[in-house]
């Protein structure tokens, strides 16, 4: 009898705590439902609607919110047939709607996409396919990056601009461009980021002038094609984290694709806007690489035999950056701020990350000696 009254007891206990239960939550209004994704808390005196967003939800959202920002990019040489103007296309890639001000449409793409055109269309990827001439405003070889405007038409779609150093290795990433061209335009490829500051080198034309030259980019494995060029790579909150810009093509290689950084892209798209042209600084010298430079000749300058990186200063120029901060000839450049040199390309890759009013900072050796030169940049036209 006894225990049958414990058994009841604790039956009319339990009873009573869900019945508890049951009146708290009446009383605050709690209900929780799922509508496709969303959390309904209800409240007395408030109601907040909490997103829960699965993945693919977060990459389908991501897309929509910048596809129609990502434009056709289409380079023409226009040359006069008689009475006749035919455009015969040379290039062709995508491109990124970064602004719109006074009317007028800005778009960021490759700098190979438009280099061999004299005439330029841009396609838009909206309901009416919008096509419209645009102007290179400027490019720049060294980066890769080239500015056109189009006069009289504002997109409807602005991409947002995220930073590329936020980005972690493995982190979800979607390339969004035209590959092969316009009948595929606005495809999404969906990969991870693959490793960050990547140099890959490269033959680059500038000033007329085929160089050899390093390029640094972000890595991810989404798939670029050609006519990905100059489209964008995003994350999952919709921001253009890279301009896409090359992969590397082999049938040994599977994967791997590279984008343009934004913290690179963005000061030479604005350099381009305003001036038409990377304003980069000159030092006034002529150089050589220490590797180039036999033992015996070495010797005869006073400079060790074990050294074998760095830059031998050769000339410099009356009234240059360099002549002002204080360098001289028979200099051996090392450093450039904290950056060791290695060859002159380094050398003018760090360079080139300089811009007016920035304090800069070269190490040589003179003497067996290291001496600090310093000198605010001043750009010279």
């Amino acid at each position: 009898m006894k225990t049958l009254n414990v058994i009841l007891i604790s039956i009319l206990t339990t009873i009573a705590t869900m019945l508890l239960v049951l009146w708290q939550f009446d009383l605050i209004g709690i209900s929780a439902t799922d509508t496709g994704g969303e959390i309904t808390v209800g409240g007395v005196r408030d109601v907040e609607t909490l997103r829960v967003t699965n993945q693919e939800d977060a990459q389908i959202e991501a897309v929509e919110k910048v596809t129609e920002a990502i434009v056709g990019v289409i380079a023409f040489q226009q040359q006069e047939m008689g009475i006749e103007i035919q455009n015969r296309a040379v290039g062709e890639g995508s491109g990124i709607v970064y602004k719109v001000e006074n009317g007028n449409t800005y778009i960021a793409t490759n700098e190979h996409v438009v280099s061999s055109g004299n005439y330029f269309e841009v396609v838009f990827n909206n309901d009416a396919n919008t096509r419209v001439e645009a102007t290179v405003v400027g490019m720049d070889a060294y980066t890769d990056i080239a500015v056109l405007r189009v006069e009289g038409y504002e997109a409807e779609t602005v991409a947002t601009f995220g930073n590329t150093e936020d980005l972690r290795i493995g982190q979800t990433v979607i390339a969004i461009g035209n590959p092969l061209g316009l009948g595929f335009a606005g495809s999404a490829t969906m990969g991870v980021v693959s490793g960050h500051d990547r140099s890959v080198s490269m033959q680059i034309i500038s000033n007329d002038r085929i160089q050899e030259w390093e390029m640094t980019v972000l890595q991810t494995d989404a798939a670029i094609n050609p006519g990905n060029s100059g489209g964008a790579l995003i994350n999952l909150n919709g921001e253009v984290v890279g301009i896409n810009s090359m992969k590397i093509a082999s049938e040994a290689v599977e994967g791997m694709s590279f984008s343009i950084p934004t913290y690179i892209a963005l000061p030479i798209v604005r350099d381009l806007e305003e001036y038409g042209e990377v304003i980069r600084p000159t030092l006034g010298i002529s150089l050589f690489n220490m590797s180039a430079i036999p033992d015996i000749m070495k010797s005869n300058m006073g400079i060790s035999e074990d050294i074998r990186t760095g830059i031998f200063v050769n000339e410099v120029a009356n009234g240059g950056l360099a002549d002002n901060m204080g360098m001289a000839a028979g200099d051996v450049i090392t450093h450039i701020g904290e950056i060791e040199v290695i060859d002159t390309m380094k050398f003018r890759q760090e360079l080139f990350t300089y811009r007016e009013g920035d304090e800069l900072k070269i190490t040589v050796l003179r003497n067996g000696e290291e001496i600090e030169l310093t000198a605010t940049v001043v750009i010279v036209d």
